[in-house]
């Protein structure tokens, strides 16, 4: 049933004392509201598990004494009325409701009141009408439930069971008995309810927010959330099984972060990392989580290209919020990409200071996730609270790419040994870093081993506000306190303890009883600088600073590269090589300048504007080795947002935006997407003439704002030269006087 009423005329040749229903009222208002179901754009009515709710129904004659309802509620079945035309042709024959499953509720009305329970109580009756409350329990399954009734007089069926509506049914952080009670009221409207969201992004020395668009009410997103669902691996599978099982919002999490991947199963996003997306969408041009959800839905279920991890990390925070899981976005810097799952990332170089081409361990600038307010109740109490889970297709976890559930607790006490994926998720934040020389004669040479480099400035959005909150310490004991280490000592003893391969145990061994090697040398000191970080288009120029910490003659061959990265650290483009061979006198501090032009980089940045500078210096005479790194984040085009000082829903204004070429080129094939949650209904876009250098292009949008309170305008400017340039501004909606 999709309206508020529904009608039915007793057949044609009943008796006027057959029993028909006439109609049903839902209460549509009241019960959305009372459930925190009102913002859905829906025309079907949506509760929550283990709320009551209210109906009426009316019949076609006045109820005999004796007459006795019996309700039956059922969920699992494919349902052809709820299938939009110009959906994919799906599989009406799903799963058989049961009792056993607990898919489907047999119960009477006024039966006793039970809150663990599917029971009715009759709270008012007429001649020929019955209101009722219907109670769920805290643990039921959730989806698309069918609401039937049937009446007997002592024990003679009279009304079979007739169809009186249907509800969806989703999870309940207000109810104290389900596994996802959240109980700070500030913190569910934050992580269940809230439609906008910030995710951080950079690096260390330069975290960056970007406005996210969760819009978890939006039309047909909730139906999407189940169809995601019913593609999993598991409903193919097994369909009884699978739909039983969606009252644990753990197993719910665990297939949803496998499905919305396509690694497996065809989910909604496929990965990309090439730098290549001429055949779909590049990552960096997503602001939201929608337009991603339906292009998978109303496109027969075809994966969507491309997403990279905040895309993932977006997209799952809006599909948990909107089946009533709380749920967060995650970001880690220098997060630890852990291949062999050894607890350590041993980054290869050369001997000219060129990362290995085979180099399998990386380290990102920042990688994202999720975060899920889940019981434990496999685990226990302890490990209650937020769990970390990934759909970033990376690893496989029980043969499938997933990463998670893990609980928070036992990534920082290191229970490397717990599920789902600790182990890798404590990698992620506290593995320790190693480099290593792998000369051309097959033998290696460590150089430093860093115990504190991964794991750096974790972050997600404040409970009310758009600031930045460092969740550091959820993940992690303070680096370099007794405590951590001796945790990590028994993540490793865990991982011993494993099955492993007999080799990597004695690699285990063998690294775990060594000393720690020093970041800096006791002959040489070396450092990189920037004076100034430019704006795409400009010239750079670093600084390395030697420095001799003995009191005798140096001298040091410097091998320097400079290298366009991704930000997941992988190598893309070398831009400059160069080896000097340079005399320190005793204690004696020089400065080299090292200029890198925008005609030498400008070709291999575009995206990712990363430049890595890298310099090998070894100190001839001895087995002294010194690496030193920095990465240097590109200034983007700057573009200012124009805006009204006071704007009201549902009058158009005029919002303003100019664009900057800093290039020393002209920008051709310009173009500039304008997009922001109840300001823009999907997005606008302009086709812009060929930009000078140094010269503005000022382009003007007419938006009418449909939604009331706090927003963010968010513009996207591409060309030739560079794409996906992003600049936001916050709105405030008042009402209409």
């Amino acid at each position: 049933m999709r309206g508020r009423r529904r009608r039915g005329a007793a057949p044609a040749g009943s008796s006027s004392s057959d029993l028909q229903v006439t109609s049903t009222e839902w209460y549509r208002s009241f019960n959305v509201t009372n459930h925190r179901t009102d913002a859905y754009d829906s025309t079907d009515i949506i509760l929550r598990r283990g709320n009551a709710f209210t109906i009426t129904v009316s019949f076609s004659r006045p109820l005999q004494p004796g007459e006795n309802f019996i309700l039956t509620a059922e969920t699992g079945m494919k349902d052809s009325s709820s299938i939009i035309a110009s959906t994919p042709t799906v599989n009406l024959m799903g799963p058989s409701p049961s009792e056993t499953s607990k898919t489907k509720a047999v119960f009477p009305l006024n039966g006793s009141e039970n809150k663990n329970s599917w029971n009715s109580v009759l709270t008012s009756n007429n001649s020929n009408a019955v209101t009722m409350t219907i109670n769920s329990p805290p643990d039921a399954v959730i989806g698309l439930y069918y609401l039937h009734i049937s009446s007997n007089t002592n024990n003679t069926l009279t009304m079979s069971p007739k169809p009186i509506g249907r509800f969806y049914l989703l999870f309940n952080p207000w109810a104290q008995g389900d596994d996802v009670f959240l109980a700070d009221e500030s913190q569910r409207q934050e992580y269940v309810l809230n439609e906008k969201g910030v995710i951080f992004m950079g690096s260390e020395n330069e975290i960056v927010p970007l406005p996210w668009c969760y819009n978890q009410f939006e039309r047909s997103i909730l139906e999407i959330c189940f169809a995601i669902l019913d593609r999993s691996i598991n409903y193919h599978k097994d369909p009884n099984s699978d739909v039983a099982q969606r009252n644990d919002p753990l197993y719910v999490c665990r297939i949803l972060i496998a499905t919305l991947n396509s690694k497996d199963e065809n989910g909604v996003l496929v990965e990309n990392w090439s730098g290549f997306y001429d055949d779909g969408t590049s990552p960096t041009s997503w602001n939201g989580s929608p337009i991603i959800l339906k292009d998978w839905y109303y496109k027969e279920y075809k994966p969507v290209k491309y997403g990279q991890c905040w895309v993932y990390g977006g997209v799952l925070c809006t599909v948990l919020r909107c089946l009533g899981i709380p749920a967060r976005v995650v970001t880690n810097f220098n997060s630890a990409h852990d291949k062999n799952a050894n607890l350590f990332i041993d980054m290869l170089y050369d001997s000219h200071g060129a990362i290995s081409v085979s180099q399998q361990d990386m380290v990102w600038n920042f990688h994202v996730w999720n975060e899920a307010w889940i019981a434990r109740k496999d685990l226990g109490p302890s490990y209650n609270g937020w769990q970390a889970m990934d759909s970033t297709p990376l690893e496989t976890s029980d043969d499938i790419y997933r990463c998670g559930p893990a609980p928070l607790v036992a990534i920082k006490e290191g229970d490397v040994d717990l599920k789902y994926d600790v182990g890798f998720m404590f990698a992620s934040v506290n593995a320790d870093l190693s480099h290593w020389i792998n000369y051309s004669d097959g033998t290696k040479k460590i150089l430093y081993n860093d115990t504190k480099y991964i794991g750096r400035y974790i972050s997600t959005k404040a409970v009310g506000t758009d600031d930045r909150v460092d969740v550091t310490d959820t993940y992690k004991y303070p680096e370099g306190s007794l405590k951590e280490r001796e945790l990590f000592e028994k993540a490793i003893n865990k991982l011993l303890d494993s099955p492993l391969m007999e080799l990597e145990k004695k690699v285990l061994q063998f690294r775990k009883k060594s000393d720690q090697n020093p970041k800096h040398g006791t002959i040489l000191s070396a450092a990189f600088t920037v004076m100034q970080i430019p704006t795409l288009g400009q010239d750079l120029n670093m600084i390395l600073s030697l420095k001799n910490l003995t009191t005798n003659n140096i001298t040091v061959t410097v091998n320097m590269i400079s290298s366009s990265i991704l930000y997941t650290g992988k190598h893309k483009h070398e831009i400059w090589a160069d080896t000097k061979a340079l005399v320190l006198g005793p204690n004696q501090e020089i400065h080299t300048s090292i200029p890198l032009t925008y005609a030498q980089y400008g070709q291999f940045v575009s995206e990712d504007t990363i430049i890595r500078m890298t310099a090998l210096c070894e100190v001839q005479g001895t087995e002294e080795r010194i690496l030193v790194e920095k990465d240097i984040n590109l200034g983007k085009p700057p573009i200012v947002i124009k805006l009204p000082d006071k704007i009201m829903v549902n009058t158009a204004f005029n919002a303003e935006v100019v664009i900057t070429n800093t290039l020393s080129e002209v920008l051709n094939s310009c173009s500039l997407v304008l997009e922001g949650c109840g300001l823009v209904d999907g997005f606008l876009n302009k086709a812009l003439p060929p930009l000078k250098p140094g010269e503005q292009s000022v382009i003007s949008f007419t938006i009418t704002p449909f939604k009331i309170g706090n927003s963010t305008l968010i513009t996207t400017f591409s060309c030739d030269k560079i794409r996906n340039v992003k600049q936001s501004q916050k709105v405030f909606v008042a009402g209409a006087p």
